[in-house]
């Protein structure tokens, strides 16, 4: 689950960033919301993993504590 949401969010980030440099004439007005909002779900699904590897990760890893 972690590692498909850091692949979704970089590759997010990586055609957020491509659509916004690459522009090409004729495009409607709207159209540069686009990478914005592709921009901003990879960095939703970093912070989501992030968040998750702070609250679970660390207590899966750790295992429960023996007596």
């Amino acid at each position: 689950m972690l590692v498909a949401a850091g692949l979704v969010g970089v590759v997010g980030a990586v055609l957020g960033i491509y659509a916004l440099t690459e522009r090409s004439g004729g495009k409607l007005w709207f159209f540069w919301i686009a990478p914005l909002l592709a921009i901003g779900f990879a960095l939703v699904m970093i912070q989501l993993m992030v968040m998750y590897w702070i609250k679970v990760g660390r207590l899966e890893t750790k295992g429960r504590p023996r007596k």
